[in-house]
């Protein structure tokens, strides 16, 4: 509606730009009638669109029984998704290296205490060399910036 209100504004000022000296109306006339005009749609669409949110009634969804029908497997859905990307804080290790310490998320302890280890992306894995030996895990910024988190309270 805005641009069809802008196009005959536009071809309105186009058409009348020459004669107008013809006709008696000079330029402030004419920019008189742009402004009376655009004020009148920018009226027209405000108008227009008071009226579209107050014919949508608000829906709240459907229920029945108490349970929202329309969201009700979209939300267990995305709720074991969200407990799939929960890592025990347990698995959380420090490990001591010849070049600092670093944190990572034990390989053997997530096998042990989290069931989706097969699904963790292989980019994050590290393999860390330490005193005690070779120590295999998964580099925790890098899981975070993948969405991952750990069940740690704050």
């Amino acid at each position: 509606m805005l641009k069809s209100v802008i196009t005959a504004v536009t071809a309105l000022s186009l058409a009348t730009a020459t004669p107008a000296a013809a006709n008696g109306l000079d330029r402030e006339d004419v920019g008189k009638l742009l402004i009376g005009l655009a004020a009148v749609a920018v009226i027209g669409s405000a108008l227009e669109n008071s009226d579209d949110s107050a014919a949508t009634p608000v829906q709240h969804g459907n229920s029945w029984n108490g349970i929202n029908r329309d969201n009700d497997w979209s939300r267990l859905n995305s709720n074991t998704q969200r407990s799939r990307r929960v890592l025990p804080a347990d698995c959380l290790r420090r490990v001591e290296t010849r070049f600092g310490v670093q944190r990572m998320y034990g390989q053997r302890c997530l096998e042990r205490n989290y069931r989706h280890v097969n699904s963790l992306p292989e980019r994050c894995e590290v393999r860390v060399y330490s005193s005690n030996g070779p120590r295999t895990g998964f580099d925790p910024v890098c899981l975070r910036e993948r969405g991952f988190v750990s069940d740690r309270r704050n």
